[in-house]
């Protein structure tokens, strides 16, 4: 909900701003996760903007060996084979505010929300796993960041940034997994709902360095 209003609001701030507005374009490079942000600057102090961050990941485990058929009564040979493949795709939205400018460096306070969507599969022998597909469509993550950094200003059109901040991660996850277990008093297996719920929430500090560009 919160992200909704916010994505209304930078709407209407784009939509009702002025002729002597521009657009802002940054990356912020480094190791791990690299970022873009797509910006309009409605005045001289605020910036509503766009960003996002991608990660696709793949992994394949083979194992072949020898192991005693007990049906065969003989060692055979055998082979197993995992693959994984998961992608996340992190969109966020947020606003810079520029404090007073000295010379060529500027001050600033910006504050964003995140909401990143996962997604994967696993595969046993080329086969697909759904429980492992419905675990992942059932996880559910959020976040914000609220950051203070400068502005080095080359020019008017571009400038190099740093900036310092923390950051807040929550993951949550809700499912049910259906099992059995032996009744003694009816002397029969009987079905039941397992509920699993987890939830993990981090607060890390972060730092990056970003190349902007105005436009």
């Amino acid at each position: 909900m919160k992200i909704k209003l916010l994505v209304v609001l930078i709407a209407v701030f784009v939509l009702t701003g002025k002729s002597h507005g521009q657009f802002s374009f940054g990356v912020s490079p480094g190791i791990g996760l690299s970022g873009a942000h797509l910006g309009y600057k409605l005045n001289k102090k605020l910036i509503p903007y766009i960003g996002f961050q991608y990660l696709n990941a793949k992994f394949d485990y083979a194992e072949t060996g020898e192991e005693f058929d007990n049906d065969l009564m003989q060692v055979v040979t055998y082979s197993d084979k995992n693959e994984f493949s998961g992608s996340l795709f992190m969109p966020t939205i947020g606003v810079k505010y520029f404090m007073k400018q000295k010379n060529k460096l500027q001050p600033f306070w910006t504050l964003s929300l995140t909401k990143p969507f996962v997604s994967g599969k696993l595969k046993t022998d080329g086969t697909e796993d759904p429980d492992f597909n419905a675990t992942v469509k059932n996880i559910r993550m959020w976040g914000c960041e609220i950051g203070y950094g400068i502005e080095y200003f080359v020019d008017e059109n571009f400038s190099i940034g740093g900036e310092f901040g923390f950051k807040y991660m929550h993951l949550k996850y809700h499912g049910t997994n259906q099992s059995d277990f032996w009744n003694p008093n009816t002397k029969s297996y009987q079905n039941t709902d397992i509920k699993n719920s987890f939830n993990l929430s981090t607060s890390p500090t972060f730092s990056r360095i970003s190349l902007n560009y105005y436009f």
